[in-house]
């Protein structure tokens, strides 16, 4: 049974009678993150934190004597591991006498991990690591501007100092900073990330810091994101989308090392690198007032800028062909290849939402692609071909102000000579209006009505380029 249980897709431990753990197989210990610990004759407790402590399934299925099944479970381990699972658990029997508990786990909140160490995916942390990331081996590309940045991240990941990464939506930012946790001193530590743009403000300072009991109705005790990636990396995702006010509380926290949890008068001693990402310059967010300029003094000490998929045109072949060998849609069905004319738009197309959206379109490709062995032109998900056929007049319309595109409703505005002779009045504002409208259109049909890219590409906020929308009347159906 033993050696079923070493090669299963699922966890197995078994605790006796005393809750002493007796075995866990290779996969329960690599993903609770006891991969150089050992665990059989510890006390349950003693790897586990539950998230109730007056529940604990496994020592309630040997005290009850009854199972215990799909037991939905939430728990940390003793080196601060988190996770969601859902469990069976079974008591065992000698003679008619409880002798322990046999558990059966699968993980809802770590699936692709559980997935990596199953098909055991190359450029991921060793075995060894109690932790899988992704690391330099992993990120795909041989044009110079990426392999100049990768060998900045190399350099960089030896230090302690903190790294902010900035770059378009879909340039694989997050991927870097993973590989520079996974080649740095801290690997042995977990990479907590954090979304700053995803958590409302009022919940994200408790988050980041913790709660103390009584600091607010139901508060409990809990402790924050910097204690859970003590000795290890805190990853701020969208860090412009942090509000100023609690910019300037990370930033103490930064050059203090100690955090203070909500509504406490305890300072707690904190080890953690932070690692930031931007999707927007640095400079600019600092000069639009969406970032501190002392917070990015203290965060750019390594700054590394991604390069968008445009950059590096070079490397599309290469991405497709990767992500036609691991997609699911593939099959058996032998070799696919793009067909020429498909590798022509590929590199022609300016690929608003870069390396992301490549793979989204070989993915739709792939599903649509039936028998065929060649990825061609009717494969291509629709969205995408109408992007292209719109793609030239609008990168004009946003880029050139000196030529701008006018559509036939504009031409009353954009006034010529005659027009101004006879009346002696043209309306500046009306004129200037009727061309951003036009800008703000063309670049909507190319993103497919998605105005958080099209903020992207016009470089306004999300917020700012839908005031414009309301105020120039562009209808939704337009």
């Amino acid at each position: 049974m033993k050696a079923i249980w070493d090669d299963m897709g699922l966890g197995v431990a078994v605790v006796d009678a005393n809750g002493l753990c007796e075995y866990m197989n290779p996969i329960q210990s690599l993903v609770d993150g006891f991969g150089r610990v050992p665990v059989e004759g510890q006390h349950i407790t003693d790897l586990y934190v539950p998230h109730d402590v007056k529940c604990i399934p496994t020592l309630e299925c040997l005290q009850k004597g009854q199972p215990l099944l799909k037991k939905s479970y939430f728990y940390k381990t003793t080196n601060n591991y988190l996770a969601s699972t859902v469990s069976d658990f079974f008591p065992l029997f000698d003679h008619g006498k409880k002798d322990g508990v046999i558990a059966f786990t699968i993980w809802t909140g770590t699936t692709s991990l559980v997935k990596r160490h199953k098909r055991s995916a190359k450029g991921v942390v060793p075995e060894k690591s109690p932790y899988e990331y992704y690391t330099f081996d992993s990120l795909i590309g041989k044009d110079a501007a990426l392999i100049e940045v990768m060998n900045e991240a190399r350099t960089a990941a030896q230090s302690a100092s903190p790294v902010m990464i900035w770059g378009e939506s879909g340039t694989g930012k997050e991927l870097f900073a993973q590989a520079i946790h996974a080649a740095s001193t801290r690997c042995q530590h977990p990479l907590v990330p954090v979304n700053c743009a995803a958590i409302p403000e009022n919940l994200l300072e408790g988050i980041l810091f913790g709660t103390a009991k009584g600091a607010y109705t139901d508060a409990a005790d809990k402790p924050g994101l910097f204690e859970e990636a003590d000795g290890g990396t805190l990853l701020l995702d969208e860090l412009n989308s942090m509000p100023m006010g609690l910019q300037a509380k990370l930033l103490r926290v930064l050059q203090e090392k100690r955090v203070r949890r909500l509504g406490s008068r305890t300072e707690i001693p904190v080890d953690v690198r932070v690692i930031s990402i931007l999707n927007v310059d640095p400079l600019s967010a600092v000069e639009q007032n969406i970032l501190r300029r002392d917070l990015f003094y203290r965060l750019a000490v390594v700054g590394l800028s991604i390069p968008s998929l445009r950059q590096r045109k070079r490397d599309i072949p290469l991405l497709a062909r990767t992500f036609i060998d691991r997609s699911e849609h593939r099959g058996n069905s032998g070799e696919i290849v793009l067909d020429k004319e498909v590798l022509r738009v590929f590199r022609d197309y300016e690929w608003p939402g870069n390396i992301r959206e490549l793979l989204h379109v070989i993915e739709g490709s792939l599903a649509l692609i039936g028998d065929r062995l060649s990825i061609e032109w009717g494969c291509l998900p629709r969205h995408f071909r109408d992007a292209c056929h719109n793609a030239e007049a609008p990168r004009k319309a946003v880029c050139s102000p000196v030529a701008p595109v006018v559509t036939p409703s504009a031409q009353k505005t954009f006034y010529d000579y005659q027009t101004i002779k006879r009346s002696n009045v043209i309306s500046l504002k009306e004129c200037v209006q009727t061309y951003e409208a036009e800008c703000i259109r063309n670049v909507l049909r190319v993103t497919g009505g998605n105005v958080a890219k099209a903020a992207r590409i016009m470089e306004l906020t999300g917020a700012g380029l839908r005031y414009k929308i309301k105020q120039l009347n562009i209808e939704d159906d337009e």
